[in-house]
């Protein structure tokens, strides 16, 4: 395999996606004096980029010229197979040896596929997908979990590094999308399980902050119960948010058809998807991703927020 850096030399890399996490991710690989090049639709977050140090691209194959390495931070599936292999995608500018770091959530049959279309090129490819929202994104305290070659994967482990806290090499390709699936499933559960059982006992006379006191050191605390209550549910402050429900929709959404496709029954997934798509459908899904309290609030006729009933 060949190296992605020969010594002693810092590493370049195209940026693509500079979305609410892969702005702050570019950021701080510029920030750690890693040669960024970046590009996004938008082009004011690109300009941010080049305020910050980076230079700016006009294409994803532009992006993808001379650089070691290329990062991409996307939407969904279907926007990293474009910006892949369109033209002007990241294949068509890449020269051979390039690696790609893909850390789109994305379905890890496409992780695989991409992979092998990648590898007829020459190139070397990781599905590295990430869990800490903006607030890890921004201060690059990131889990980060690696599918690929152990070797590639320890050639880049510093410019990982510069992005996040906590990385895990956890198998082949596929497996770090595999490996954030299993995560997402559990948020979405979890958070829905919350909303149901404090709307619950808020609607049966419960003070929501005694709730919170007694759960935290209780079986049925968890790592949401600590944070999205305080931070998010009871404030009632869902419009910034630390993930948004529409991509906790999609992630779960992913769930959904990898487990179609291998015939596996996920009947509790099933049911959080459909919650997740009548919040999505109220309204909320640029909101955080604990507004889907709202809809039991609303169904229950009560406020975890206000402790009080909703008006008809």
């Amino acid at each position: 395999m060949k190296r992605v850096q020969s010594e002693g030399k810092m590493k370049k890399i195209g940026f693509i996606g500079l979305g609410a996490m892969g702005n702050h991710m570019a950021r701080n690989l510029t920030k750690k004096g890693f040669a960024v090049t970046v590009y996004d639709l938008n082009p004011e977050a690109v300009q941010s980029l080049v305020n910050a140090g980076a230079k700016a691209a006009e294409s994803c194959a532009a992006a993808a010229q001379n650089a070691d390495i290329v990062i991409t931070v996307l939407p969904a599936d279907r926007h990293m197979k474009a910006v892949m292999m369109n033209d002007n995608g990241v294949f068509q500018g890449a020269s051979p040896g390039t690696t790609i770091i893909d850390m789109t959530t994305l379905s890890p049959h496409t992780s695989i596929e991409v992979a092998a279309e990648a590898q007829k090129r020459g190139l070397f490819f990781l599905d590295a997908p990430v869990s800490g929202g903006t607030i890890g994104a921004e201060k690059g305290t990131l889990t980060i979990m690696v599918g690929g070659e152990k070797q590639l994967f320890e050639q880049v482990r510093d410019v990982l590094e510069a992005m996040g806290k906590t990385i895990y090499h956890v198998g082949g390709i596929g497996i770090g999308e595999t490996v954030k699936m299993v995560n997402q499933i559990l948020v979405a559960c979890n958070m829905l399980a919350i909303s149901e059982a404090f709307v619950l006992g808020v609607k049966l006379g419960a003070d929501p902050d005694t709730l919170l006191n007694v759960i935290k050191v209780s079986a049925g605390n968890s790592f949401l119960i600590e944070h999205r209550l305080p931070n998010y549910v009871f404030p009632g402050d869902f419009e910034q948010p630390g993930f948004a429900l529409d991509l906790l929709r999609k992630d779960v959404g992913i769930a959904m058809d990898s487990a179609r496709e291998e015939k596996v029954a996920i009947s509790l997934t099933s049911i959080v998807y459909q919650m997740l798509t009548q919040a999505s459908s109220a309204g909320f899904g640029n909101m955080d991703m604990s507004s889907v309290i709202k809809v039991v609030e609303s169904s229950a006729g009560v406020s975890v927020r206000k402790t009080t009933k909703t008006e008809d």
